[in-house]
């Protein structure tokens, strides 16, 4: 049985399954949206973006990103086994993908592919696209906000897109986040708020500034998408 579920054949199927269900989703949500003017002005003359949401909210990303209107975008996916699920789903989804994620604390000098993953981030940037990052992610702790997606804005221009998402119908797994599974038929809220990029100038002081306001406002709109869906 283990075989089975470790087969190219399964994953693949298992894959489009989870997709096809998301989609779902998706398009049966009402959806609400505040503050997305600004991101279509961004949309609609190009250039790169940086999307930024919390790990939690992360199943609900693709319905935030028109692929036909907006810039192409890239997902970052660790290399661990469940990372290589991911980049199944996300290809599907018809995202770029970049593999690589930061080392752990309590172990800097273990390698997970993060320095290249940031300059492939940023060629990638620099080349006009997007890159959407969970910046608390992947093993948190949820809602701190790491520099990592700062200093891709900072080098690259890109200009910050927060988003909070959220609908009043899910389910929420037993994980360091509380991460949510969207359920279909429910009542959705979609918040937006675009940053300047971060000042290529910034010393360490302001970019602990900018850090800590980016996951302030990052925070705040999530709290208010879960106010307005009643799923608080």
């Amino acid at each position: 049985m283990k075989k089975l579920f470790e087969s190219d054949a399964f994953q693949a199927f298992f894959a489009r399954l989870i997709v096809g269900y998301l989609r779902f989703c998706y398009r049966t949500t009402q959806w609400t949206h505040e503050g997305r003017e600004a991101t279509e002005a961004i949309w609609d003359r190009g250039g790169p973006a940086l999307l930024l949401l919390w790990h939690q909210r992360v199943h609900y990303a693709p319905a935030c990103w028109p692929l036909a209107r907006a810039q192409k975008m890239a997902i970052l996916v660790s290399l661990s086994k469940s990372g290589d699920f991911s980049v199944r789903t996300n290809t599907l989804f018809g995202y770029h993908i970049i593999r690589g994620s930061a080392a752990k604390k309590s172990d800097p000098t273990k390698q997970k592919g993060g320095a290249a993953a940031f300059r492939d981030m940023l060629r990638w940037i620099r080349a006009g696209h997007a890159v959407a990052l969970t910046p608390d992610g992947p093993r948190g702790p949820a809602r701190d906000m790491t520099e990592g997606s700062l200093k891709l804005s900072q080098m690259s221009g890109a200009p910050l897109i927060l988003i909070g998402q959220s609908s009043s119908r899910f389910l929420s797994l037993n994980s360091w986040d509380r991460q949510r599974i969207p359920l279909p038929f429910a009542k959705g809220a979609m918040l937006w708020e675009v940053m300047p990029p971060v000042p290529a100038d910034a010393d360490e002081a302001a970019l602990e500034a900018i850090r800590i306001d980016a996951g302030a406002r990052l925070t705040a709109l999530t709290d208010r998408a879960d106010t307005m869906t009643g799923a608080l």
